[in-house]
């Protein structure tokens, strides 16, 4: 018989031998959300009191900005210009899904497809289209001889905001417009009603929760969006701009995190109102009935013509792309041509491209096998504490703007060491992820966190906790149950947050302006500076190409997911 005389190795046997595995587990993914989303962000917070020598200076950061009247015309700009967009993307977002639902409206699956096209595209291609439509030399602004128009500044930011917000907030709505129960309907048809009564006093407080949640969720998205202004802003100043100009332009990174922290405020304290109305939501009764659409033709035709308003905007502006893509020179040389899809007048021409590619798989493979693991992970997880500290950092990045992220990464990444004391340093150890492919897939996987967390969360909650008890039983082991249980039945959640992950890393501008490098550099950024080089044909030609790689995907996407479908639902009978 051998024996251990080395307590250090006696402790480590003895440790793995009364450790839950999972448990440990568990505690090393909260490690990893703990050192990629907390601590840059506290370093952002610490940042925006310190001076440019980093010694304290308290409030200091914040007195400079209120004192400075520019950056307060920012701050004002940006809350015009949200509340503006927000009110015309969320009123044509009800009336569009109102007509698809409530209305015998002709065309349905084609008002909703157009409807999604926004989400496939940068959000900087809607400016690209407004510029090439109605810019200086812009086809229509040309057409119709408006010399004086100028689509840049608030109007532009105004119209492309809308088509961006709009997808979001139709979806909302969509979905709390399914929710109906028709017998409220045929009791006020019964004491005589009138239609638009029952939209003001039955549809409206139905779905009042669906419509603040589209409100709230729009408003902060145009809020810190960056995309949008610096394509089609012109010289209107908003927050996202300025925070841009303070970190790239003049490298002032203390002013750049106190305004990245005024950003954050309106972020969190809408973020607390959807957590409090998502408490008051009433659960559908299951005696409801389906909606009923009524024969009404005057109706029909009202709510057609103002539902082809946003669609038909949305194609317009998807055309023109299209269009600028495939012309030659305008308006100089009209001919066709597919030049631009070379991307030649950029030094990385199409190697973006691929970068943006290999990055958004990555993403999207370790984003869906981490949120599927961690998910797993805190549902055998028993401790309330850990518990508690892991709904924290499921629920945190979505409230965080992508610009947050962004900049508490450049801050907190790209220093080789800190300083601690006068000649005592710490060396940053993840200093040498920056540059990489690698911190720009782990700043998408913790910017898009939330959304496929919970999905996971919630495909893991209808699995049966007694499943586990009978496997027990039977002798299967804790292996065999993810292997034969949970993630079967959690397939289609784990595809689902493949494709959202893939999807929005290949459109994400906000997060990943700060921290991209002439190796990484993704399709998206190269989209601003052919713009802002005059080069819009082949940005529009990129955007393209953009959308294209994303329709693929999605179209993949739902052929698989049809297949895993038709295998459960075959193996269930």
């Amino acid at each position: 018989m051998i024996v251990l005389n080395n307590p250090l190795l006696n402790f480590g046997l003895q440790f793995l031998q009364r450790i839950n595995l999972h448990s440990f587990l568990f505690c090393i993914c909260l490690i990893v959300l703990g050192i990629f989303l907390v601590i840059p962000l506290g370093f952002l917070f610490a940042m925006a009191f310190l001076d440019t020598n980093n010694n304290f200076i308290g409030l200091q950061n914040f007195k400079l900005y209120l004192d400075d009247s520019l950056l307060l015309v920012s701050l004002k700009n940006t809350f015009v210009v949200s509340l503006t967009s927000t009110f015309f993307g969320v009123s044509f977002a009800l009336i569009c899904a109102y007509a698809i639902l409530r209305t015998n409206l002709r065309g349905k699956k084609v008002f909703h497809h157009i409807s999604m096209l926004p989400l496939f595209v940068p959000n900087l291609t809607y400016g690209l289209g407004l510029a090439f439509l109605f810019g200086k030399k812009g086809i229509i602004t040309s057409f119709l001889g408006l010399d004086d128009f100028s689509i840049y500044g608030f109007t532009g930011i105004v119209i492309a905001q809308s088509i961006y917000i709009f997808p979001q907030s139709f979806l909302i709505i969509h979905l709390g417009l399914q929710s109906a129960d028709y017998r409220l309907y045929e009791q006020a048809k019964i004491i005589g009603i009138s239609p638009l009564k029952s939209f003001l006093y039955i549809t409206l407080p139905n779905i009042k929760f669906s419509l603040l949640s589209a409100v709230l969720v729009s408003f902060i998205l145009c809020f810190t969006d960056f995309g949008t202004p610096i394509i089609i802003g012109g010289g209107y100043s908003v927050l996202s701009i300025e925070i841009y100009k303070q970190i790239i332009g003049v490298q002032n990174l203390s002013m750049g995190a106190t305004i990245s922290i005024i950003l954050f405020i309106p972020s969190l304290i809408i973020f607390w109102i959807l957590k409090k109305a998502e408490k008051q939501t009433h659960v559908l009764s299951a005696k409801a009935t389906k909606y009923q659409i009524d024969s009404h033709t005057l109706r029909d035709v009202i709510f057609g013509i103002l539902a082809s308003i946003p669609t038909f905007v949305i194609l317009t502006i998807m055309f023109s792309v299209l269009l600028a893509s495939l012309i030659t020179l305008y308006p100089h040389d009209l001919s066709l041509t597919l030049a631009h899809f070379q991307i030649e007048s950029s030094i990385d021409g199409l190697y973006t491209l691929k970068n943006s590619l290999i990055i958004s798989l990555l993403t999207a493979v370790s984003g869906a096998i981490f949120v599927f693991i961690f998910g797993y992970l805190n549902k055998m997880n028993k401790s309330p504490i850990l518990q508690n500290i892991a709904n924290f950092l499921i629920i945190a990045p979505a409230a965080l703007p992508g610009l947050v992220v962004g900049i508490a990464y450049i801050l907190f990444f790209n220093k080789p060491d800190f300083q601690l004391d006068k000649d005592l340093y710490l060396s940053n150890i993840f200093y040498s992820l920056y540059g990489t492919f690698w911190i720009i897939v782990i700043c998408n996987i913790i910017h898009f966190f939330s959304i496929p967390s919970l999905s996971v969360k919630n495909a893991l909650a209808k699995i049966d906790n007694e499943l586990e008890a009978v496997c027990e039983s039977m002798g299967i082991s804790k292996w065999g149950m993810l292997k034969r249980i949970y993630i079967p039945l959690c397939l289609p959640a784990i595809l689902e947050n493949f494709i959202y992950f893939f999807l929005n890393s290949m459109i994400s501008i906000s997060a990943i302006v700060f921290i991209y490098s002439t190796t990484n550099k993704m399709a998206a950024i190269t989209i601003i500076h052919l713009d802002e080089k005059g080069y819009i044909e082949e940005a529009a030609a990129l955007a393209i190409l953009i959308m294209c790689i994303n329709f693929i995907m999605k179209f993949l996407y739902e052929i698989v997911k049809s297949f895993i479908i038709k295998k459960i639902l075959k193996e269930t009978k």
